[in-house]
Order: C-alpha cells, then sequence, then structure tokens
C-alpha cells in the first residue's frame, strides 16, 4: 500500500490531496463529474456534458486540454424543484439541472439521486420536503465548496 495523505480526519475531508482520498474519505462518497475547464469572460468555468459551473472568483485562468474532475460532497449540495420545467441544456453558472432517479429516505436525512446528461449525481438533504422520482430539479453548487482534480488524479487548487 501508499499513503496518500497525512492528516486530521477533517483536513482530509475538507482539502484532498488527489481522487482517492476525496472518494474515500466523508460517508457518502463525493460526487465526481468529468470534464474541462476554459476562461469566458474572466472567469473559468468547468463544462461536461449536461453541466456549466462557473468557479469561483479568483480562480487561477488556465485553460488545459487534458480532462478535469471536479467533486462536490453531497451534502454540499442545495436541491430546488423546477416548478413544470423540463431539465434540459446545461445550466450556466451554479446550478445543475437533473431528473431525480431515485430517492433514499433514511430518517431525518435522505439521500436524492438525480440525472445530470449522463452524470448520476447524489444529493444528502432534510427529509422534510422532497422530491419524487422523475422530479425535475436544480441542485445548486456552491463555487466554495468544489474541488478540482487533474487527470493525474491530484488536487488542483482552485484557491486564489
Amino acid at each position: 500500500g501508499r499513503i496518500q495523505q497525512i492528516g486530521r480526519p477533517i483536513e482530509l475531508y475538507r482539502s484532498p490531496v488527489n481522487r482517492f482520498v476525496a472518494g474515500f474519505i466523508g460517508t457518502p462518497a463525493m460526487n465526481f463529474l468529468e470534464g474541462t475547464l476554459a476562461a469566458d469572460g474572466g472567469r473559468m468555468y468547468f463544462s461536461a456534458e449536461g453541466a456549466r459551473l462557473k468557479m469561483r472568483a479568483g480562480t487561477a485562468i488556465f485553460e488545459s486540454s487534458e480532462p478535469i474532475t471536479l467533486g462536490i460532497r453531497p451534502e454540499d449540495l442545495r436541491m430546488d424543484l423546477i416548478a413544470q420545467q423540463p431539465a434540459h441544456g446545461p445550466a450556466d453558472g451554479d446550478t445543475l439541472a437533473g431528473r431525480v432517479v431515485l430517492v433514499e429516505r433514511l430518517g431525518g436525512t435522505s439521500h436524492v439521486h438525480f440525472q445530470v446528461g449522463p452524470h448520476r449525481l447524489m444529493a444528502s438533504v432534510a427529509s422534510d420536503s422532497l422530491p419524487e422520482v422523475g422530479a425535475d430539479i436544480t441542485a445548486r453548487v456552491p463555487a466554495a465548496r468544489v474541488h478540482l482534480f487533474g487527470g493525474d488524479g491530484r488536487a488542483i487548487s482552485a484557491k486564489p
């Protein structure tokens, strides 16, 4: 075996050095989207099929042809129902548009699985107001909670 990262558990959880640590530490596991980073209008955007997300202000401006993995923890996603609107096309900014495919009711917290393009993601939310399977939702993705990983799996600093 190989030591991947040394630190307090909360440090590993908040600042994983690579994709392996990010996916291993924390329950439920981190969501991952494969895509690319590109600059547009002085800001960096992560793009994947069915998704386009603005990165936090101050994220270094660079373009890369190598694939980038975006990671977001299920508890960091905030869900809203889309009132009578179909989920179609990538959202631009801080939200992902998707369709609910599974709801796991676990008591006070529930896991809502949803499809964004070809990507299946999961949000961990309070159980008091849950969408039904088949409902169209948006999931807000706070830029400050996003983790980026290069093609080699190592974390890319998204901090200014």
